[in-house]
């Protein structure tokens, strides 16, 4: 064989092989130090779900829905359960769709298929003050908009306490998202830029451990896709912050509830 022929040879199984690790989703990215990976990129290894909802493509976990849902259907990590932890994702989400990080939650067969209830990082592609909100599945419902600092008092009222400016995050396109929770503090945080911060102080109503999962919600036909799924356990006995040391100002307005709450102006520059 000629050198050149070698060289051609080469470089044709370099490019066969990059084209084959395209087509397959290519090897799962390092995780940051300190992070597990906890989804692979080639199959649905590790997680549960309907497979009529859930499968992986390019390398994504995806979700699909053909607007005839019922109810809210949901895929759930089976590596147990988490309590304070940092979660890394990213995630494109279709025109129109609506999905969420579900976490710190409790699977409820009783309701129906795949079900779960509790707190969520909510993935809404029409709705700037919902995208990278705090939302409690079937259970509280709006806990805080996007853009806002919310402390929720021993009632379970949540109260607004502080703002940060509300940006909007194209639909169809891949954004960073990031979850920090750390006692009964919830952070949630769209590429770089915080969306809300939290502090639960309803012992009744909050939860501190529980599981992840992601969502397809009702409504209309929908795409969501997730990837890069890198998760980082915290200890286990982080301090819970205390109701005196979480003063809710008088100035301080309650949280609009779902359904009484109108559209806030995107402001951030």
């Amino acid at each position: 064989m000629k050198p050149t022929d070698a060289l051609r040879l080469l470089l044709w199984t370099i490019l066969a092989t990059g084209l084959l690790s395209e087509r397959l989703g290519g090897e799962a990215p390092k995780p940051p130090e300190g992070f597990e990976a906890i989804f692979n990129g080639k199959d649905l290894t590790g997680w549960e779900g309907n497979a009529k909802y859930w499968k992986v493509e390019d390398g994504c976990l995806m979700g699909t829905a053909d607007g005839k849902l019922d109810y809210n259907r949901f895929i759930v990590w089976k590596g147990g359960k988490v309590k304070n932890f940092e979660l890394r994702v990213k995630v494109k989400v279709s025109p129109g769709g609506n999905s969420g990080l579900q976490y710190r939650s409790t699977e409820r067969p009783d309701l129906g298929e795949n079900v779960v209830v509790g707190y969520q990082c909510d993935v809404v592609s029409n709705r700037p003050d919902y995208n990278g909100m705090l939302y409690e599945e079937r259970g509280r419902r709006i806990l805080a908009h996007t853009s806002e600092k919310v402390i929720i008092d021993p009632q379970g009222q949540p109260w607004v306490v502080g703002e940060f400016p509300l940006k909007e995050f194209k639909a169809g396109e891949w954004h960073d998202f990031r979850v920090l929770v750390e006692g009964n503090r919830h952070q949630h945080w769209i590429d770089g830029h915080p969306t809300v911060d939290v502090i639960d102080l309803d012992e009744k109503g909050r939860k501190l451990e529980g599981v992840l999962g992601v969502q397809v919600h009702v409504g209309p036909p929908m795409t969501i896709q997730y990837k890069d799924f890198f998760l980082k356990k915290l200890s286990d006995d982080l301090p819970l912050i205390k109701l005196e040391e979480a003063k809710i100002p008088p100035t301080a307005q309650k949280v609009a509830p779902q359904g009484k709450d109108k559209p806030k102006p995107v402001n951030a520059k």
